[in-house]
């Protein structure tokens, strides 16, 4: 297996040049309404990428694609036949064994994708309780349990010699009274303290023509943000590898490190 240096831009990210500093990836999440492209953008990240797929969305994105089993399989190989490779995640369990599979460094991947982190939540959360109600303690612990996810896949970003270019978070949404926003659609307090996580927040919109168009600046009424010195414009027309125009998530990493 060939392990992509840290100094060197993966084939196909940038010109190829060795950035003169030690470059660090975007972390991104992304959450809109359903049927929104959430799961396409998810699937636009440097390449090979990996989709941690939750509740079954990756099948009908347009990549070419790789299943693998990590019980039962060795990691698959970039061969040139393949740019995304899908991880079926049926347990919290599956998702902590395959950050500790990636936190070991012999991987090929240049992007980690999330699909979906409110499928994540709410398969925590039936593990915790099964078709009970949750108890206080249980709502720690899963707080505790979506923390160390979250937090632990966007740390693949700084990892010390096998960085990653990117990860994303990909969420539904609900509007939130209280806040008088639609914000990620997330219980308990992990709703509060995982905005703060990724270096950039969006919101989808689905425009009259179909066409999607990724919101990162302050907004009345939807919940975003970013922290990239306005390296990224505030309005992004959502694009699709040799497909749809428009930005992708490789685009967004490109032009934050060449920035």
């Amino acid at each position: 297996m060939t392990v992509t240096p840290y100094q060197a831009v993966p084939a196909g990210l940038g010109n190829g040049t060795p950035p003169a500093r030690r470059q660090q990836g975007l972390s991104l999440m992304v959450h809109a309404l359903y049927k929104s492209g959430k799961s396409s953008l998810g699937d636009s990240g440097p390449v090979p990428r990996l989709v941690m797929d939750v509740e079954t969305a990756a099948f009908w994105t347009p990549s070419r694609k790789v299943y693998w089993d990590p019980a039962r399989q060795t990691c698959p190989v970039p061969d040139g036949t393949w740019d995304t490779c899908i991880v079926i995640i049926h347990s919290f369990a599956e998702l902590k064994s395959m950050l500790e599979f990636l936190n070991r460094g012999q991987h090929p991947f240049n992007s980690v994708t999330l699909d979906s982190v409110t499928t994540i939540q709410q398969r925590i959360m039936y593990q915790l309780a099964g078709d009970r109600k949750m108890e206080r303690d249980q709502w720690y612990a899963m707080l505790r349990m979506v923390n160390m996810i979250i937090s632990g896949y966007r740390d693949l970003i700084t990892h010390p010699y096998r960085p990653v270019w990117a990860v994303t978070y990909v969420c539904g949404t609900h509007w939130d009274a209280r806040m008088g926003k639609f914000r990620p659609l997330l219980q308990g307090q992990a709703s509060d303290y995982l905005p703060y996580v990724p270096d950039v927040l969006g919101w989808i919109e689905v425009r009259p023509d179909r066409s999607r168009t990724l919101l990162i600046g302050p907004s009345p009424v939807h919940e975003t943000g970013e922290r990239v010195w306005g390296r990224l414009p505030l309005e992004m027309p959502i694009g699709y590898p040799g497909r749809i125009p428009g930005w992708t998530v490789e685009d967004m990493v490109l032009q934050v490190i060449n920035s």
